[in-house]
């Protein structure tokens, strides 16, 4: 997490399997994050990957889904998941699998400018 948004960073073989080696979110862009298992978040995304690579319960990663549906994931064996909720291109949803998804859901959602604000400006009491 930077002042400008949110970074995410493959390394080894998942830059592979995601088919890059990351990338930058800007806050602007973020409507939130919040966990979900991985059942859900599975259930919830388009079965078509464009590409990805799915081996149930072992990997899922790469881009799924076309238009406003498409969703990056990088996900192996975890089964709570982080997933990031997207306004605009390429992506509607980020979903990936990282130490501590409650905490971070929680530090991105509390970088989010309120409504009507620009990013990285809060409201002064």
């Amino acid at each position: 997490m930077t002042e400008q948004g949110v970074l995410l960073r493959f390394t080894g073989r998942d830059r592979f399997y995601a088919f890059r080696s990351g990338l930058f979110l800007p806050i602007d862009r973020v409507l939130g994050a919040r966990t979900l298992g991985r059942r859900d978040a599975v259930v919830a995304s388009p079965r078509v990957h464009l590409p990805g690579v799915s081996v149930p319960g072992l990997l899922r990663a790469g881009t799924y889904g076309v238009g406003e549906r498409r969703q990056l994931w990088m996900v192996h064996a975890a089964t709570t998941l982080l997933a990031i909720y997207l306004r605009g291109e390429p992506y509607h949803r980020v979903v990936v699998e990282v130490d501590d998804p409650d905490t971070l859901s929680k530090i991105i959602n509390d970088a989010i400018p309120p409504r009507g604000l620009p990013a990285g400006r809060r409201p002064t009491a």
